[in-house]
């Protein structure tokens, strides 16, 4: 094998994009003395870049990614006991929410090319108590919203493009399209503050809901305030703030050259065998927050796990299987851990029985996509010698893998 790899990391200096805008802009903070954004300049100016960049007249920022999809479905008003929609493939900051507002998570089968939900699929797990669907936008790849938008009908969808801001679906960047959209500005995301989220929307309502989310259920600077409903302290800082308002000039670039990246992985990887690239969509543009190969264990000897064996001990971080199992057959999900042993919400949350467990059956196309998925790292500071040497390493890795098995 050839040497190891030394790439860019997004968890060092090498592989992000901060630098001296940023390091400006905290310095007036700083120097302000104003660290709460109730009180500061940076958080509103950050909101309102983002909103203009999406075309969106809403945008309420937020402490984390988590914050953010938990914000957008409390501004949905949810009751105890309302079934929510959901990827069984997603990371559990966009699940937890769900029963922290005592909603029922459904989870719903994924197409294995790309692990996101499809129309049909959707159909078939709405029930009369679907009261959301949460779409997950994985990877950077877009979900067909126009079939999921058909299929939700009057039911409301949130549109989680923490891995996906820039992409889109027929002309149209994700996150338009539902009624409200969730980003995460966390370490690894294509801008970072660290930690950090905001929600988007076009409807006033649900955005003043959101807005009073994020503060407790206090309505600052309207007359004859009060704490309106039971909220959380979900503000960003100024300090958050301004490093992402020195991050989003540099969106649209880092999103450029990770799609320009991937391209050439495309090409390189052709004819190696049992290895095919992400999906590109046919109507619609990836962002590329990660590269993820489908790896055919009956051609691969070993599969998606012996591949990435293989690429990390190259200096290639590889995740076979991306979250390894759907959630469902996570333990708070499987065991109905939650508040102390009271199984909220599944049970006590509305009347009749507690609902059964999902049934594996129902998630052929889950199982099927996370079992060939390897998820490599992607970044918008790999030169063209990096992805060169990446696809050459997976070549040679699956060149030996195919060696051993005919041993």
């Amino acid at each position: 094998m050839r040497r190891p790899l030394n790439l860019p990391s997004d968890r060092e200096a090498q592989g992000r994009t901060l630098g001296e805008e940023e390091l400006a802009l905290l310095e007036e903070v700083i120097r302000s003395g104003k660290l709460n954004a109730t009180g500061g300049v940076m958080v509103p100016r950050f909101e309102e870049e983002f909103a203009r960049l999406q075309g969106l007249p809403h945008a309420v920022a937020l402490s984390s990614g988590s914050a953010a999809v938990h914000t957008a479905l409390a501004a949905l008003d949810l009751e105890p006991g309302d079934e929510v929609v959901t990827s069984p493939v997603t990371d559990m900051g966009a699940l937890a929410p769900i029963l922290w507002q005592g909603a029922l998570p459904v989870f719903c089968d994924l197409d294995p090319d790309t692990l996101e939900m499809t129309g049909p699929a959707l159909k078939a797990r709405i029930t009369p108590r679907t009261r959301a669907v949460v779409v997950t936008h994985l990877f950077g790849h877009p979900c067909p919203m126009d079939e999921i938008l058909e299929a939700a009908g009057s039911i409301p969808v949130v549109e989680d493009c923490a891995q996906a801001p820039l992409a889109s679906w027929k002309g149209r960047l994700v996150g338009t399209f539902g009624k409200l959209a969730a980003y995460s500005f966390q370490q690894g995301k294509h801008i970072t503050c660290g930690e950090g989220g905001i929600v988007l929307t076009s409807d006033p309502h649900l955005a003043r809901r959101a807005r009073l989310f994020a503060n407790k259920g206090w309505p600052y600077g309207e007359p004859s305030p009060d704490h309106e409903f039971l909220a959380m302290n979900f503000r960003m800082t100024e300090l958050q703030g301004a490093v992402l308002l020195g991050q989003i000039p540099k969106l649209e670039e880092v999103v450029r050259l990770r799609r320009e990246r991937a391209r050439l992985m495309d090409e390189l990887l052709q004819g190696v065998t049992g290895v095919r690239p992400p999906l590109r969509p046919k109507e619609g543009e990836h962002s590329y927050w990660k590269y993820t190969l489908r790896v055919d264990p009956e051609v691969v000897p070993g599969g998606a796990g012996a591949l990435g064996r293989i690429l990390k001990e190259n200096g290639l971080p590889a995740a076979p299987h991306y979250v390894g199992k759907p959630a469902f057959e996570l333990r708070v999900f499987r065991e109905r851990r939650t508040l102390g042993r009271s199984r909220w919400p599944w049970k006590g949350a509305r009347p009749g029985p507690e609902p059964p467990p999902e049934d594996p059956k129902d998630f052929p196309g889950t199982y099927q996509g996370l079992k060939r998925a390897l998820v490599l790292p992607w970044n918008e500071r790999y030169t063209t010698r990096d992805v060169e040497d990446m696809a050459a390493l997976v070549r040679e890795a699956v060149e030996r893998l195919e060696a051993a098995g005919k041993e």
